[in-house]
């Protein structure tokens, strides 16, 4: 069947994501608390998401579980229309396990989620126009959650390397509402899934007693996404449209749609110091390589009515155009007693968007983090960490990707809570 060509959906409205782009960082409590700065200080079994050479440095079988809580809002202006996103909690769950082979090798796996998005109004129709057919976008949902089996080698006593496998679940929904500002005609609804496998690759290496370096290499995670799609008509025949082209004046009620997302690779590298015993300070710099997002496209095998109305444009009309994008993170951690420790950090996350491609898909711009947190020893094998981080999001306006329809984001504020338990059997 003849395929239509449409921009992806979610890439014309979506909720703030917590980092570059929609990449994910709360891998744990400490990993939060220390502004992600955990590419080369203490080891933890969440090393395994930033740097799992580092796992080199855990003794025995260890355990770690827990998550993030997170609640944020947005605000965009897209042409003629205005909304505030409504404020949404995600939980970020995360699981570990890393075991000592013998004196050079070690294993571990993980679970957590590296990129994501979500975004719900309670006005469906908040884009639709005063009369005529628009589109409206009311809910879109991208989830991932990845499974890395890692194991990591003591090439000497100051070097351990590291290799990673990294299967990547992805879970893409949406909710569009056509008609008008008075009739709504029908609704679509999208749900579709892909699953990706891709690598890491990762260095510890200690230069002294009192400096450690840390390095990480990511690879890009190339889904096809695939699933049903549906339209859940609001009267029995659709409103009348034209029929110059490219308008189509007729559409199968159901069918199939599939589309291609990358995730972009990453590298990461960091340094410790540890000016005296009870004091540790970490820096680490991130390099996102988001231009690898140019376009994202769908296609569906059938002829949806709606043509290029609204949401849905061609595929020369929908450049993104993302720019490669990095993440500067330093974090401290102080010893107070042999029970507890202290945390502080600060984060500068650069956004990808270009000001003449902004699609709405982020309404947000560059983002500072700040963030909090201790470390608690339950007993001599139990660990309790928590975290808080407090993101503010600059303002940004630019135009969409037709150069004329301008776009504003407003500036917001995100929330950030996490806890953490260790257990070393």
């Amino acid at each position: 069947m003849k395929k239509l060509v449409l921009t992806l959906p979610f890439l014309f409205l979506a909720n703030l994501a917590l980092a570059s782009g929609f990449a994910l960082y709360e891998f744990s409590a400490r990993g939060n608390a220390m502004g992600g700065a955990v590419m080369a200080g203490e080891a933890e079994p969440a090393s395994l998401a930033m740097n799992p050479a580092l796992i080199t440095e855990l003794p025995g079988k260890q355990i770690q579980v827990g998550g993030t809580l997170v609640t944020a809002t947005g605000h965009v202006v897209y042409g003629n229309y205005s909304q505030e996103s409504k404020r949404q909690w995600w939980p970020l769950p995360n699981f570990y396990y890393t075991q000592q082979i013998n004196d050079r090798w070690w294993a571990g796996i993980g679970a957590m989620a590296r990129f994501g998005l979500s975004n719900d109004y309670d006005d469906k129709g908040w884009m639709l126009p005063p009369a005529g057919i628009g589109a409206s976008l009311n809910h879109v949902g991208v989830t991932t959650f990845s499974v890395q089996p890692t194991v990591a080698f003591k090439a000497t006593d100051k070097l351990s390397v590291s290799l990673g496998a990294e299967v990547q679940y992805l879970n893409f929904t949406e909710k569009i509402r056509f008609g008008n500002a008075s009739e709504i005609d029908a609704d679509l609804n999208l749900d579709g899934d892909s699953v990706a496998v891709s690598g890491i690759i990762a260095l510890f290496y200690k230069a002294n007693d009192k400096v450690n370096f840390g390095a990480s290499f990511r690879m890009r995670n190339d889904h096809s996404v695939k699933g049903p799609n549906k339209y859940d008509y609001k009267n029995d025949s659709p409103s009348p449209l034209p029929t110059t082209p490219p308008f189509t004046p007729v559409f199968n009620p159901a069918g199939n749609f599939w589309g291609d997302i990358t995730f972009p690779a990453q590298l990461a590298l960091g340094v410790s110091y540890r000016p005296f015993e009870k004091l540790l300070i970490e820096a680490n710099w991130t390099n996102v390589f988001w231009s690898c997002f140019r376009a994202v496209d769908i296609y569906f095998d059938h002829k949806p009515i709606y043509g290029t109305y609204g949401l849905m444009g061609t595929h020369e009309g929908n450049s993104k155009q993302y720019q490669d994008a990095y993440r500067i993170g330093v974090g401290a951690e102080y010893t107070l007693s042999d029970k507890v420790k202290l945390r502080g950090s600060f984060i500068f996350d650069k956004s990808p968007l270009n000001q003449e491609f902004m699609d709405v898909m982020l309404p947000v711009d560059d983002r500072y983090i700040i963030g909090t947190g201790a470390g608690f020893k339950l007993s001599e094998n139990t660990v309790l960490d928590l975290s808080y981080n407090l993101l503010f999001a600059t303002h940004l306006d630019g135009v969409a990707a037709d150069h004329t329809t301008k776009v504003h984001y407003g500036s917001s504020t995100s929330h950030l809570m996490g806890l953490s338990i260790r257990y070393k059997f």
